[in-house]
Order: C-alpha cells, then structure tokens, then sequence
C-alpha cells in the first residue's frame, strides 16, 4: 500500500533538475520579475534628451463670417468674409539655472534605481528558490531513513512473529513490534506528504504550471568557510539594498539643485513664421494678407516670491538629510543581520560536523544492534530505542546542513554575489 502511494512521486519526476535550471527558469517565468523590469523599461523611456531640445507648434485655422446689416435709412447691406491663418512656433529655453541638466540627471538616477531594485528582486527569487531545492533535498533524504526505518521495522515485526509462533517470547513484544511497526508507515506516508509539498512549491516557485514533471536528485555540499573581515567589505561595496539607498541619497541630492534653479532667471528663444489672409468676395479688394518671420528672446526672473522659493529649499535640504541618515540606518541594520547570521552560519557548521559524527556512529551502532536482536540478545524495546536514535540523528544532521547552507546563501546575498 505504501508503495502505491509513492508511485505519484516517482511517476511525476520525468527529468531531473539542478539548481541553476531551477534558478534560471524561475528568473524566465517569474510574474513579479517580469513587472519590475517592465518599469524599468518605463523608467528608460523616461530617460531623454526632451528638455535640452526645443519644441515646435504648427497652428492653422479657417472661419466665414456672413452678416446682414439692416437699418431703416438705408438698404440692407450683407457682407461676408473668409479668414485664414497659418503659422509655425519654435520655442527653445536656453537657460534655466541648469535645472535642465538636473532633471536630466535624475532621470538617469531613477533608471538606475529602477535597475537596483530588478537586481534586488532577483536575489530574493534566487534565494527562495535555492531555499526550497534544499529543503526538497533534506525532505528526500528524511524519506530514505523513514523508509529505512520502516525496514527495519519490518524486519523486526517478522522476526517476532516467527519468535512468537516458537514460544520464545510473548504476545505483548509482538504486539509492540506491530505499534512500532506502524508508527513507521504513518512517518513514511506524513513524509512523502512533506516531499510533494516542497516539490508543489517549488513548481509555484517556478511558474510551471500544476504538473511535477520533474525531480531534484542532489546533495548539500558546505563551501569553504567565509572570512568575516571580507563578508563585510563586500556588503558595504555591493549590497544591493545599500546601493539602492545610496542611490536614493543621491536623487535627494539632485531634487535640492532643482528647487535652487528656482533662484536663477529663465532665457528663452522663440522664433515663427506666421500667415493671414482675410478675403471679402462682395467688396472692391478682394482680400488682404500679411506673411512674416518673427524671433526673439524673452527673460524671465523671479525676484520675490513672498520666500515660497526659501522654504522649498529648507524642505529639500531636510529631505536630503533624512535620505543620508536612512542609509546609515539601513547600513547599521543590515551589518547587525551579517554579524548575527555569521554566528548562526558558524555555529551551524559545528553543529552539522558534529551531527555528522553523530549519525555515523548511530548508523554503526544500529547494525550492531540489529545483529544482537536477530541472535536474541537484545530486547525489541532496546532495539527500538537504536532505531530512535538513528532517525533523530540523521534528522538532526539535515537540519544542521540545511540550516548552515541557507545561512550561507543568505550571507552571500548580502554581500551582493547572488546577482553577479
């Protein structure tokens, strides 16, 4: 019956996938990715040369007048009259206080900030993903040592039955054993829920539509251990959260220079070409019509503005702080989460070496005892006890690997590498 059940698992997985597949086919299909870079697009769009450039306006127009005019000395009179009009502007601001320059220039920041927080995305995908393969990993291999486990349960209930049938022990160890026995397939079938799970999320993870058709066949392989000192300087360097408040900094910046540009007077240079013809078919001159070229320049500066132009300069340089001390903020606070997933990544090391050593020598011992048992030297309650032993320690060395192989990517995404 247990093998039935398990055969969803093992029908569904039809190709086997790495990290990186996994990794790159997240990053491809992801919804949420796929809006940010949308509006970073936008923001590049918005990135353009329109106000160093001057803008251009054509005008026409065309209108009749018919009028009846009536009195009572005189005749009625009716006249009519055709009008139209044509002309072209060009229309160019040449000075402006360079706020020109500045808006040019925080355009170009928002792009780049656009750009940081695609990058930001893209690690926090990139870290649930590898979050979820390794967890499919320490769930499969939990499945392999409650199926071990059940085995050996197994074995033991046969082994008492046949001991029971001889005499040689009671109905109550073989009762136990039948306990322990089911104990096992109940963990067996909790597990296999467990692994389905992980591989349902990773499928959302993936965008993949609703079908498991594939499998994750891998290890946990700890890297060398990383040195503190160097963790930090590629933080402060490439964080990407730092880099974006840094960023953020910088467009504070450049929104005070806009409002200083208020202070500066404005030169424009308007230039157009103009026509007019007006034409009454019921009179002598037919029509009238001028045409003509006009240019100039025109000069605007606000002297006094009741100190509206003051008070927007003190707000932006209030804002311009906060921008800086928001950064020191987030720079203490992400430095305070490197310190502290540093030591849980370095205890989680210790642990897991240990735990390894731990579920060795619980794996060794097991056999022993499964020898002893077969040859009636060891109750069934004590073998039982063995067996508890290995599964908690096989248990506690996955979560110990799991534990310091997150730590580690979690390290690593603070320090920027993960979008490298």
């Amino acid at each position: 019956m247990i093998l039935f059940l398990l055969l969803p698992l093992v029908a569904g997985a039809q190709k086997t996938m790495n990290l990186d597949e996994a990794i790159m086919v997240a990053l491809e299909n992801n919804y949420s990715l796929k809006i940010s870079r949308n509006d970073e697009s936008i923001a590049q769009n918005n990135v353009s040369l329109a106000p160093f450039l001057p803008t251009i306006t054509g005008t026409g127009r065309q209108s009749q007048t018919n009028n009846n005019t009536e009195s009572s000395t005189a005749e009625s009179d009716r006249t009519r009259n055709n009008l139209y009009t044509a002309g072209v502007t060009l229309n160019w601001r040449l000075f402006d206080g360079l706020g020109m320059f500045t808006d040019y220039s925080r355009q170009q920041e928002m792009l780049a900030m656009s750009s940081q927080r695609v990058k930001i995305n893209v690690e926090n995908l990139i870290m649930r993903v590898c979050s979820e393969y390794y967890n499919i990993i320490v769930q499969q291999n939990r499945m392999q040592s409650a199926l071990t486990s059940l085995t050996l349960s197994r074995s033991r209930y046969e082994n008492a039955e046949e001991k029971y049938f001889l005499g040689v022990i009671s109905g109550l160890d073989l009762q136990q054993a039948r306990i322990d026995l089911n104990a096992d397939s109940s963990a067996v079938l909790s597990q296999q829920e467990t692994v389905i799970s992980a591989y349902i999320r990773m499928t959302n993870l993936l965008n993949a539509g609703h079908d498991i058709d594939f499998n994750i066949n891998d290890t946990i392989i700890l890297a060398p251990e990383i040195d503190i000192d160097s963790l930090r300087e590629r933080t402060l360097q490439y964080n990407n959260q730092l880099i974006l408040a840094r960023q953020g900094e910088k467009l504070s910046d450049y929104d005070l220079q806009s409002v200083r540009a208020d202070r500066y007077p404005t030169l424009n240079f308007s230039t157009g070409y103009n026509f007019s013809r007006n034409e009454y078919p019921w009179q002598a001159d037919s029509y009238n019509q001028t045409n003509g070229l006009n240019w100039g320049f025109n000069m605007s500066w606000n002297i006094f503005s009741g100190l509206e132009t003051s008070r927007r300069i003190a707000n932006a340089k209030i804002e311009a702080e906060s921008s800086r001390l928001s950064y020191l903020d987030i720079e203490n606070e992400i430095l305070g989460e490197l310190d502290l997933l540093y030591n849980t990544y370095r205890n989680n090391i210790i642990v897991a070496s240990f735990e390894t050593q731990s579920a060795e020598v619980a794996r060794a011992s097991l056999e022993i005892a499964m020898e002893r048992y077969r040859l009636g030297s060891l109750s069934g309650l004590e073998f039982r006890e063995y067996q508890n032993n290995y599964l908690n320690a096989i248990n506690r060395r996955l979560t110990a690997l799991y534990q310091a192989k997150i730590s580690e990517i979690g390290l690593r995404l603070l320090a920027g590498e993960l979008t490298e």
